[in-house]
């Protein structure tokens, strides 16, 4: 899965799988969490917003299926 470096103090990198609707992000400390059944669009607004993490917590954390790959 190809990762888009972004600007935030929490998140290093975010990808996504279109196929599998998969968003993959991967934070400052190492762990890295994959989110099921995400829709596109959320990926795409995800690189546009201003606050990663804001974003993050409101939209994606604990509305999606998680697991936790490293």
């Amino acid at each position: 899965m190809e990762h888009h470096l972004v600007k935030s103090s929490r998140i290093s990198s975010v990808g996504y799988e279109e196929s599998t609707r998969t968003l993959e992000i991967r934070f400052h400390d190492k762990s890295t969490w994959q989110y099921r059944d995400v829709p596109p669009r959320i990926f795409t607004v995800f690189l546009t917003v201003v606050s990663k993490g804001r974003y993050y917590d409101g939209v994606v954390k604990g509305k999606y299926l998680a697991r936790k790959v490293r």
